[in-house]
Order: C-alpha cells, then structure tokens, then sequence
C-alpha cells in the first residue's frame, strides 16, 4: 500500500515537472506575446482611423460628393468596431486597403493633393499604420499558430482539457500589396 502511493506520487510528480509546468509556461509565454502584438494592432489601428479622419476632412473641403469621402466616411462609421474581437477587426482590413485605392483615385481627379503635406502626411501614416499592423499580424498569427498546435498534441491536450483552454482565432486580412501603399 505504502509503495502504491510513493509510486503514484513519484509519478505525479513526473508529470507535473516534465509535462504540466511546462505546458502551461509555454501557453503563458504565447499569450504574453499574442497580447502585446493585440495590443500593438489595435494602436496602430487607431492611429490609422485618425489620420484616415483628416484625410476626410481634407477631402470633404475640396469636394464634399466624391466618392472617395462617402467611402472613407462609411468606412470610419464602420471602425467603430471592438477591438477586442479578432474576426471583426480582421474583417474591416479588406475596407481600409479600399480607402487606400480610393485615395490614388482622388490624387488623380484633383492633382493639388499631391502637393497638399497634410494630405500626403495622412495618406503616409495611413500607409505606415497598415504596414504595422501587418507586421504585428504576423507575429500574433504566428503565437497564435503555436499556441493552437500546442493544444492539439499529446501530452499537452490533456492538460489543455482539463484547464478548459480553447483555440485562438487567428487575424485572417488580405495581404497588403506594395503598390496599396506607395504615396
């Protein structure tokens, strides 16, 4: 009886020591890292609106009925969107790289803003801003990825189990395209 139970604790310990505590830094460490790229989109992302915004006003002084100021102003009553919640951020990525084509299109039919540095500073931080945050796409992805495959292998499900972990939803956006930014 007494060897019984310095067994199961010998083989308690084993597991905790070789497989839980490990497991679970590891989650600790992928979440740390999803949380500051999380953290880092949604900044960027803000940063984005507001520069979107004095491209808005820029445009609706030029001329209030273009096409290009009904979509930015849909697109920014759009971004009111919770930053907290992966799939519908990543949705509205689709919608700002329209607003990029949007602004080449109104660089075209009124050629003073190419020369206008608020506007170009706009547009520049817009484009600055989506690249960032397709950096910090990646690397959530990336830990998300990790974090994912984690919780699907032997040994590790089972402690995902029984610690009720779920799957992280990764940032799924269109890939930006050089010729999306270029001012």
């Amino acid at each position: 009886m007494l060897l019984d139970l310095l067994i199961v604790g010998v083989v308690g310990a084993v597991v905790y020591i070789k497989i839980w505590k490990p497991t679970r830094e590891k989650q600790f460490q992928l979440q740390v890292e999803m949380t500051a790229a999380w953290k880092g989109i949604c900044s960027h992302i803000r940063a984005r609106q507001n520069a979107a915004a004095r491209m808005l006003e820029i445009a609706f002084a030029l001329k209030p009925g273009e096409p290009f100021v009904k979509a930015l102003s849909a697109v920014l009553d759009e971004q009111t969107v919770r930053l907290d919640d992966v799939q519908q951020v990543a949705s509205r990525e689709d919608t700002f790289l329209g607003v990029l084509a949007a602004a080449e299109s109104m660089e075209t039919a009124f050629p003073a803003l190419k020369t206008d540095a608020r506007w170009q500073g706009a547009r520049q931080e817009v484009a600055e801003s989506s690249q960032k945050i397709a950096v910090l796409r990646n690397q959530y992805n990336g830990a998300a990825m990790v974090f994912n495959n984690l919780a699907e292998r032997f040994p590790a499900n089972i402690i995902c189990a029984l610690c009720k972990t779920e799957q992280v939803a990764l940032f799924e956006a269109p890939p930006l395209k050089p010729e999306d930014l270029n001012g």
